[in-house]
């Protein structure tokens, strides 16, 4: 009996070895306490989460996008959570994703309520170009358009270029709301992704945080186009411009200048159209230099 005994006790311990440290730790994890609170459509916060891992190496999720996430320290991540604008109810639930011999896991960790912000109509005239497009227009759009998708998904993913808090880049009045829904010569249906500035034709443009110039180019609608690859997910675009005094793949700090004022692109008078991207959402700015 007692060889019996023996047998299965070392089959036990047997098993107990063959156990993987992951898996150990997987089975120790009990269910996290939810992190919750509120998101205003088109705005962004910065939130702290729990991070229950050692040796997993899990990815953070919110809605089905990536997150970008600090390094974990104390067992917590940060990250800049933005909501879409056109998602004015709902959640944005958040959870891990990882394997655990060879099987895919996911561990809920945060949900926040989406609360719906007040964002006006507003009418403009422009020119008949840009309001209908021709032929030969559109199919520039179009090549830009691709071309975009390609510098949305290059954006830097693995670190931080900034440094501090993010700044307005003009202190001018502001001419232009983020978020209102406008109508082009009484036909053509559009949203404003950024906020403008009011800016002579000239005028130098800072930039809001230190980055990488990922494009600088003339667009069709947007005309003098510069982005910056803040990493962590975040870029900052500055529109209408005249001149560059930049050019792609440049590391810039913060405050320099990268380009002059103007009125190119789809533009009703000279001014600054500055729009901030957060984990793939065009937010309203000023909530980015709150953080």
């Amino acid at each position: 009996m007692k060889w019996i005994l023996s047998i299965y006790l070392l089959l036990f311990l047997v098993s107990c070895a063959t156990i993987s440290p992951i898996k150990k730790e997987f089975s120790s994890i009990n269910k996290i306490k939810l992190t919750t609170g509120k998101i205003h459509n088109g705005t962004v916060k910065k939130i702290s989460l729990l991070y229950p891992f050692k040796l997993i190496s899990a990815d953070l999720y919110c809605h089905d996008i990536r997150m970008v996430t600090s390094a974990p320290k104390n067992g917590r991540v940060e990250t800049y959570l933005s909501a879409n604008r056109h998602r004015s109810t709902g959640h944005i639930d958040c959870e891990y994703r990882f394997t655990v011999d060879k099987l895919e896991k996911k561990i809920s960790v945060a949900s926040f309520k989406i609360v719906e912000a007040d964002y006006p109509l507003k009418t403009l005239k422009v020119a008949k170009k840009y309001a209908k497009l021709s032929d030969e227009n559109l199919e520039r759009w179009k090549v830009e358009t691709a071309h975009m998708k390609t510098v949305y998904e290059g954006v830097i993913r693995d670190r931080k270029l900034f440094n501090g808090p993010f700044k307005k880049p003009l202190n001018s009045k502001i001419t232009a709301i983020y978020g209102s829904k406008r109508v082009f010569n009484d036909m053509k249906h559009s949203w404003h992704s950024g906020i403008d500035f009011r800016a002579r034709p000239g005028t130098k443009i800072p930039s809001s945080n230190r980055g990488k110039v990922i494009l600088a180019r003339h667009h069709f609608f947007t005309g003098k186009t510069i982005i910056l690859d803040h990493g962590m997910g975040i870029l900052t675009m500055y529109c209408h411009l005249n001149e560059f005094k930049v050019a792609e793949g440049d590391i810039v700090p913060q405050g320099a200048i990268i380009g002059l004022s103007g009125n190119t692109g789809r533009s009703s008078g000279p001014h600054l159209h500055w729009g901030v991207r957060v984990n793939e959402n065009w937010i309203n700015g000023f909530t980015l230099l709150d953080i």
